[in-house]
């Protein structure tokens, strides 16, 4: 054998043993990756399965959701703390959650709302007459004339007017006859006739100096004139001449459009933040840019049920003549900033019952839900005076499926610790607790849902119907029951449209 064909076979067998090499360690490594793998995922042990967009769906075996998706394990070391909900990133992503981190600011105590111009009650005069008669004659042509006080309105004839003017020259003749006469008694019929006569000309609305006037002149007038009280603007008017009208008729309306009211809706919660004085900026729809600046003038002492609000009082002065009563308004009342609390935003608030949540992040797909002490609202934002500080990261979307992800967990617990939980392919569902005996149709039998006699029960606050005599959650929405009275189930009931014995 040559000796460079020994070199080769020399150089061929170095190749072989160092690829053998490689593969062999090679292959030990995948074992022990493997092996590591195998040890962790007996380590995570899977207690269920959830749908990744319902929290509430909970399945005890892989498989798909309602909505078709992959279910998501959800294992033992994820609920270990209570309250605590961990999602995965890409979950999150699909569930769309945003945060936010708090910061520490001063509420604009500014409140926006809208109002509606009104006439000013104080200058406001209906003209109707005491006696009946006819509109002789009619001095206001048409609604929306310019009037000023003392100018005719109406002349109206009345017989009532005449005979009770007749009766007066008659008393005065004969107070006059008997004047002189010695006999007291009837010296004094006469004058007692004629001030029982001026007093039925006053009843009538007919002034001193014209009964003064018919006294000297002796001349009986045959017309009623009325005049206008103040300088203003007709906004109704009622009669026509020639008409004949009785006793309190409305004949014309009659109100000074100088001055007018804008009357606006304060909500109950806001109500605090104005006084009577505050300065206030106001728009009209049909002059963009022009501002008008009032001022609180009076906030009504009565609060509207339905509502929730309050009226309050703007005088607007309209010498120009452009604003009509009715127009629409839109008001900014001036307020001063007020605290220095953490601020979170509306949308960030979970109400359930008379507690108010939000979810914080603690980091690592984590996520807990706190209940917060609430302050002051404005423009959107709440003060916090309770449950966290300037610099946490809460949750601003989405939050409602964390925090019934939350309860669900943390009922789940409570179920584990009482090892009444039973698994079955599908929903997990209670021994004592099937989702379909909690939904409550027809005419719901209170007596025997309370097994335990103790008179109370655990309602759903979304679901009305859904009821139970043990603590659990909601099989529509996932939320956790509350306790309720036999009386306070009964009349939730009743205001839902539920029937019940």
């Amino acid at each position: 054998m040559k000796k460079r064909d020994l070199i080769f076979i020399v150089i061929g067998v170095i190749i072989g043993i160092v690829i053998y090499l490689l593969l062999f360690n090679n292959n030990n490594n995948v074992d022990t990756v493997n092996s590591k793998n195998l040890v962790t995922n007996k380590e995570k042990k899977v207690l269920y399965w959830k749908a990744p967009m319902n929290p509430s769906e909970v399945y005890d075996k892989q498989g798909k959701s309602r909505m078709g998706m992959d279910l998501v394990p959800v294992y033992e070391d994820e609920i270990g703390s209570e309250g605590i909900v961990k999602i995965d990133g890409t979950i999150q992503q699909n569930m769309n959650v945003k945060t936010e981190i708090v910061k520490k600011g001063e509420l604009n105590s500014s409140i926006i709302t809208n109002g509606i111009l009104q006439t000013d009650e104080r200058k406001e005069f209906i003209v109707t007459t005491k006696i009946g008669g006819w509109v002789e004659k009619l001095f206001i042509n048409y609604t929306g004339q310019e009037i000023i006080k003392g100018q005719k309105l109406i002349d109206i004839y009345s017989p009532n007017l005449v005979a009770a003017q007749q009766e007066f020259l008659t008393a005065i003749s004969y107070g006059e006859n008997v004047a002189n006469s010695k006999n007291i008694n009837i010296a004094k019929s006469g004058h007692d006739l004629i001030q029982n006569s001026i007093k039925k000309l006053e009843l009538l609305d007919i002034s001193s100096s014209e009964i003064e006037r018919l006294k000297e002149t002796k001349q009986i007038q045959k017309y009623m004139t009325l005049y206008a009280p103040f300088d203003g603007t007709v906004i109704s008017k009622e009669v026509v001449e020639g008409e004949k009208i009785m006793p309190g008729t409305i004949m014309l309306k009659i109100a000074d459009l100088k001055n007018l009211w804008l009357i606006a809706d304060v909500y109950e919660y806001e109500l605090s933040k104005i006084k009577v004085g505050d300065l206030a900026n106001i728009t009209f729809n049909f002059l963009p840019g022009k501002i008008f600046n009032s001022k609180v003038t009076f906030i009504y002492p009565t609060l509207d049920e339905k509502t929730r609000t309050v009226k309050v009082r703007f005088d607007i002065p309209n010498y120009k003549n452009e604003l009509k009563p009715s127009m629409f308004a839109t008001i900014e009342i001036s307020g001063k900033n007020i605290g220095n609390y953490p601020l979170v935003p509306e949308q960030a608030i979970i109400r359930s019952g008379q507690k108010n949540v939000v979810i914080i992040s603690l980091g690592d797909g984590k996520f807990r839900p706190i209940e917060v002490e609430l302050g002051n609202y404005s423009n959107g934002y709440y003060q916090v005076l309770k449950g966290i500080d300037e610099g946490t990261t809460i949750v601003t979307s989405s939050q409602f499926l964390i925090d019934s992800e939350s309860n669900l967990k943390a009922a789940l617990n409570q179920f584990k610790e009482e090892n009444t939980k039973t698994y079955k392919l599908g929903i997990i569902e209670d021994s004592t607790m099937n989702d379909s005996e909690l939904i409550r149709k027809g005419i719901i039998n209170l007596e025997i849902i309370d097994e335990n006699k103790d008179g109370k029960l655990f309602q759903d606050v979304m679901d009305w119907n859904v009821i139970s005599d043990k603590p659990g959650i909601c099989p529509e929405c996932g939320m956790t029951l509350k306790e309720f009275s036999i009386d306070e189930i009964k009349e939730n009931l009743k205001k839902n449209g539920y029937k019940f014995k």
